[in-house]
């Protein structure tokens, strides 16, 4: 099959060559998509309109393939307007799921570098219990830490409780006490009340945007704490490559 690859993401190396070992053949960038049936979009939302305009998605053929990292409004309107099948990578569960594991290794290396003190016996709290939160919680555990979860349902406690990770619930103390805290939550959960309470407390965010927390003033409490974005491609680049030319090929051959 023939496509092209708009690298933008260091992990975009791997995949090509991946895909390439499967028989995969990449045209370059500043053709036509015409006769091509996949395209493998830059890791960002924000498209360039003037280059890939409605000309461009027309060209594609019939039953052709459109990914992208994270989703893009305008390359879903225009795939759909075209008749282009429109594949998010970061949507894929499985992807999500084997995502977790480099995920968790490039936190636990930040924390090994920035906490002062083994992970072995510290207390360390996890913000969110899902994907990326419960295999982090886990391999925390595994190390030694003494690992608690911040959930918001029942069911997110009993699965931590199952997992001998201790659940607890919001409340304006819930972050003292703690060495780390690592959110893992799209969402502003923690106040900056909350932070206030959380002392020397190294805190992490590995969410997307608007983040678990207030960046700006964790830094002013701990000058280590820090977002730490798209870790994958970052800590495990060729592992995290490798994982999206999985998906693209499972959906290319499907």
């Amino acid at each position: 099959m023939k496509g092209i690859i708009l690298k933008d993401d260091a992990r975009y190396e791997y995949t090509e060559a991946y895909l390439r070992g499967k028989g995969y053949v990449f045209h370059a960038i500043d053709i036509y998509p015409r006769g091509l049936e996949f395209a493998i979009f830059p890791f960002k939302e924000r498209v360039d309109t003037s280059a890939y305009n409605d000309d461009y998605f027309e060209a594609f053929g019939e039953h052709s393939h459109v990914f992208s990292g994270i989703r893009s409004e305008y390359l879903a309107e225009k795939c759909k307007k075209h008749g282009v099948n429109y594949h998010v990578m970061m949507e894929d569960r499985g992807t999500t799921v084997k995502n977790a594991v480099p995920t968790s290794e490039g936190v636990i290396a930040y924390l090994i570098h920035n906490l002062g003190r083994t992970i072995a016996s510290s207390r360390i709290l996890v913000v969110g219990y899902g994907v990326c939160g419960r295999d982090l919680a886990r391999r925390l555990a595994a190390l030694g830490a003494d690992v608690s979860a911040l959930v918001r349902s029942r069911e997110k406690a009993c699965i931590a409780q199952a997992d001998s990770v201790s659940p607890v619930y919001l409340s304006d103390s819930v972050l003292k006490g703690f060495d780390a805290v690592i959110n893992t939550a799209p969402a502003q959960i923690i106040s900056n009340e909350m932070l206030k309470q959380a002392d020397d407390t190294l805190m992490v965010d590995i969410a997307s945007a608007p983040f678990g927390f207030d960046i700006k003033f964790a830094k002013e409490q701990n000058s280590r704490s820090a977002v730490l974005a798209a870790i994958p491609g970052k800590y495990a680049v060729q592992t995290a490559g490798e994982i999206l030319g999985e998906y693209i090929d499972f959906i290319l051959k499907a």
